[in-house]
């Protein structure tokens, strides 16, 4: 069996608590690259997901986790590490995007959501969230870590995270570079964290947070209409919790527009 094929085979032979789709993904993002030498694949879910990374699980399981399946790979004497988060939904995979994102450079926008730096290739569409690492930081590892990414993105067939439904005008692309959504306090600090006061009491919720000038505007979406009413009954109970120069729009029963 030559290596291609025999990597291939591994990789689709992944943990049956996987789905079809997650384990196929990572087969689909290597199959085509030369020179890889070894390839090791572990699956966690809900329970497991403590296990790899102890101190940030909460985050990722406050958005909507599903599965996680990790690939370690040797490319050419060098390794390579792709975790492909599959998210409840494509917003919780924004979420966790938009809050893990940091020092993007440029490069080729292969998806809308897509973050590179020297070490690491970033991007979420649809349910998944993706992250890839390289060891070495050089140009042959970035150039792998793309060629894995479009892999990866090409047989994702769902589309990516739509703003839409929190600000029905839209939201152009440059401001989306800076758009963080949050599902709780543990996004919120992680996400923005001078916001913790001011929304950090607040439960049940989806939150897409943009700049506006100086300005900071979160399209809060409510779960429910008793937790909407909490929230605003709450901010008027202890007069202008937010700040003084804070702004509350209500859009809907379960939809308000608060703009610091």
């Amino acid at each position: 069996m030559n290596i291609r094929l025999a990597v291939l085979t591994a990789l689709l032979a992944t943990a049956s608590v996987t789905s079809a789709g997650q384990s196929n993904l990572a087969g689909e993002a290597v199959k085509n690259i030369h020179g890889l030498e070894s390839v090791e694949s572990r699956t966690f879910n809900e329970s497991s997901l403590y296990g790899y990374i102890d101190g940030g699980a909460e985050l990722y399981l406050e958005y909507g986790f599903d599965t996680l399946v990790v690939t370690e790979l040797v490319h050419e004497g060098r390794d390579i590490k792709i975790e492909a988060y599959r998210m409840k939904d494509p917003e919780a995979a924004f979420g966790i995007f938009s809050v893990s994102r940091f020092r993007c450079n440029g490069g080729a926008a292969l998806t809308r959501y897509i973050c590179r730096s020297a070490y690491q290739l970033q991007f979420c569409k649809g349910p998944f969230y993706v992250s890839i690492i390289n060891d070495t930081g050089t140009e042959a590892d970035q150039k792998t870590s793309g060629e894995i990414a479009a892999g990866m993105i090409e047989y994702i067939t769902e589309p990516p995270f739509d703003p839409g439904s929190f600000f029905s005008e839209g939201v152009d692309e440059e401001t989306m570079k800076g758009a963080v959504l949050v599902r709780g306090p543990l996004g919120i600090y992680n996400g923005i964290p001078s916001l913790s006061d001011q929304l950090g009491h607040a439960g049940d919720f989806s939150a897409l947070m943009i700049r506006k000038g100086q300005n900071t505007v979160a399209s809060v979406r409510f779960n429910s209409e008793q937790s909407a009413e909490l929230f605003l009954r709450s901010t008027s109970a202890v007069n202008h919790p937010l700040n003084s120069d804070s702004t509350v729009s209500v859009i809907s029963t379960r939809h308000i527009i608060i703009t610091f």
